[in-house]
């Protein structure tokens, strides 16, 4: 079998980079072992253009913003599904100060299109603690990950550029116009791995500090709202009362299982916002493949230029990963270079 790309993993950041090289007319095979509990498949699929804690705009989202829109609506009607859901966040302000600071900076005019200006005195009165306001970040909203990985799996299958297999990089052999594995052919190998990459012998000299994340999906009764609320913790409205609520940073635990200090850290945290009774419907954590600078991490083996590498979102790989994945299209096919902050040539092999 021959491709142009061998895709390794499935995740958010595999899915997206290869309907770009199949819109592109590439051919593709995507490897993934289609485990249960990546990091992709827990994530709430979030994207917020502004960074709450000192009230900035998000890393380049005036530029990937508008295609990841433009990727999401592309794939919708590919897949004739519905995942790629826009809500706004309601900030519920922890006192007055943070609240006076949020309309400072909505009164700025490059922030102005993101922030609303408005208070909601008394948003879902009775039923949070919300006594000093809250108000709207607007042009945000989440995907529905696990719908559009599902999707994605369903188009891969189609077009037979799918197969699920766990990858060993022991059937991997290089090749003058490429690499081998097993018996498929492919001008390049793109690992798309997650938190994995930090065991793939060709790139596990690359800085990931990698988190341990923990989501609870909890069930409240008479509580209904499409917005995005936050105040220390997110809760997404997944419909019929039922929201997913996280997420935990752990940095030392990096084991895969749920544990009893993240669900009582995200007890607590739902506490300082409920006035209502809840209960848990779920349970699951995931590890994050966060990166040392918090950029992604995109491109070729310094050594082997057969091997690539599309990871290191972290957080932010649905709003990330679309203008990435063009981005690195382009530059695989010579067109285009890669921006230097995202680049792994800015990491020394040798250091």
């Amino acid at each position: 079998m021959n491709v142009n790309y061998l895709i390794v993993g499935q995740g958010i950041a595999g899915s997206v980079l290869a309907f770009e090289l199949l819109e592109q007319g590439k051919k593709v095979l995507v490897i993934d072992g289609n485990a249960s509990n990546t990091s992709s498949k827990v994530a709430a699929g979030l994207y917020n253009p502004i960074v709450f804690k000192r009230i900035v705009k998000s890393w380049m989202v005036d530029d990937v913003l508008p295609v990841a829109n433009e990727m999401y609506a592309s794939m919708e009607q590919k897949f004739w599904q519905k995942f790629h859901h826009k809500r706004a966040i309601i900030k519920l302000f922890a006192s007055q100060d943070e609240r006076e600071f949020w309309f400072s900076k909505a009164a700025q005019k490059e922030l102005s299109h993101y922030l609303s200006p408005q208070v909601e005195e008394d948003f879902l009165s009775g039923k949070i603690k919300n006594e000093f306001g809250a108000a709207a970040v607007l042009q945000s909203g989440n995907c529905d990950v696990r719908k559009l990985l599902q999707s994605m799996q369903q188009f891969l299958q189609q077009e037979s550029s799918y197969r699920e297999e766990h990858f060993t990089s022991n059937d991997l052999s290089f090749h003058a116009e490429g690499i081998s594995w097993k018996e498929v052919r492919a001008e390049k190998i793109i690992f798309c791995e997650g938190y994995q990459a930090t065991q793939n012998p060709y790139f596990n000299w690359l800085p990931f500090v990698l988190t341990k994340g923990e989501v609870l999906t909890i069930h409240i009764p008479d509580f209904d709202t499409e917005s995005v609320l936050n105040k220390g913790v997110f809760f997404l409205p997944l419909g019929n009362q039922v929201y997913k609520v996280g997420a935990t940073y752990e940095w030392k635990d990096l084991t895969e299982q749920i544990t009893e200090q993240g669900k009582q850290q995200l007890l607590q945290k739902i506490q300082q916002v409920l006035k209502v009774p809840f209960s848990i419907v779920a349970h699951e954590s995931g590890i994050r493949p966060t990166v040392k600078d918090r950029r992604p991490m995109i491109g070729l083996h310094p050594e082997h230029a057969q091997l690539g590498m599309f990871n290191g979102m972290g957080t932010k790989a649905i709003l990330l990963a679309p203008y990435y994945a063009k981005q690195f299209a382009q530059f695989l096919a010579g067109k285009a270079e890669l921006h230097p902050e995202v680049d792994i040539a800015r990491f020394n092999l040798k250091n």
